[in-house]
């Protein structure tokens, strides 16, 4: 890289010898690269740093037994006691595609317990002195890829992605009581009066004379009511109405015409009834 002093003390890239991938920041300023997870690469290092073995002075820390977790379960490791200290190194920590791991506790300042999610869809068995955890001295970065810092964005997102795989019951037992905390100290969202609390039960008294039908229920009720109109029908048929085809008006209003009556005897006419013969009208 050249740089060129300009002015009022600011430097001017003129150009590099490699490729700055996209996402890349450069803070000239303070002489540091910031990459797209916001960690800081420092671009010029001392005379006695360059010289110095890249790696010495990096801790491991990880689970000391195999660890089975079951899908969307979280199983915590210990971390070691005797952990350098945040003077001279960082805290960084690393997941898989099937473990986010988590800070669970701390301990004067340091990490204490580590928790790993399972947010793939089958058992995962995590096996034991995973480098999970790594303690890198102040400058200096992981060998390894997959490691980022405690406040880095990145580690806030896995937080989120365990937060909503996880089926953790202890967890879900906290949200409900800060939930029911919460909801009782929001006011009613209408006002419920206060009724006086009963002491006793009223009875009923035993010349009570309320009307029967204030007491029968829907079936007996249309009972009652089909039984009404059958007794009507009966009552409208024994009136003394005519009803139907009555023989006793048959014979007083349309007389039979006898078939037996003598040879040139017009049998009587009714009122109104027209006459056919074979004479021509006059």
């Amino acid at each position: 890289m050249w740089v060129m002093d300009h002015s009022a003390e600011v430097e001017v890239v003129l150009g590099t010898d490699f490729m700055i991938p996209v996402g890349v920041r450069l803070d000239l300023f303070h002489a540091t690269a910031q990459l797209p997870d916001e960690v800081k690469i420092p671009l010029v290092k001392t005379q006695s740093a360059a010289h110095d073995d890249f790696g010495v002075g990096h801790v491991v820390g990880g689970p000391t037994d195999v660890l089975q977790i079951s899908r969307w379960e979280s199983r915590e490791f210990r971390l070691q006691r005797r952990q350098p200290t945040s003077d001279t190194h960082e805290v960084w920590i690393r997941g898989t595609q099937q473990l986010v791991p988590t800070v669970a506790s701390f301990r004067r300042g340091q990490p204490d317990r580590v928790r790993l999610t399972n947010i793939s869809e089958r058992l995962v068995a995590c096996p034991c002195h995973l480098p999970a955890v790594l303690w890198v001295p102040v400058g200096d970065l992981p060998r390894d890829e997959g490691y980022v810092r405690l406040d880095s964005r990145k580690y806030k997102e896995w937080q989120v992605l365990a937060f909503s795989e996880c089926r953790d019951s202890k967890l879900f037992e906290k949200e409900r009581r800060w939930y029911e905390e919460w909801l009782s100290e929001q006011p009613p969202t209408v006002e419920v009066p206060e009724y006086a609390r009963p002491r006793g039960l009223r009875q009923r008294p035993a010349d009570d004379s309320s009307d029967e039908d204030e007491r029968l229920t829907c079936a007996q009720r249309w009972e009652r009511l089909l039984q009404q109109r059958s007794d009507e029908d009966l009552d409208d048929s024994a009136d003394g109405l005519p009803v139907g085809n009555d023989p006793a008006i048959e014979s007083s209003e349309f007389p039979e015409v006898n078939q037996d009556a003598p040879t040139g005897v017009t049998p009587p006419r009714m009122a109104g009834e027209i006459e056919f013969t074979d004479e021509p009208p006059s």
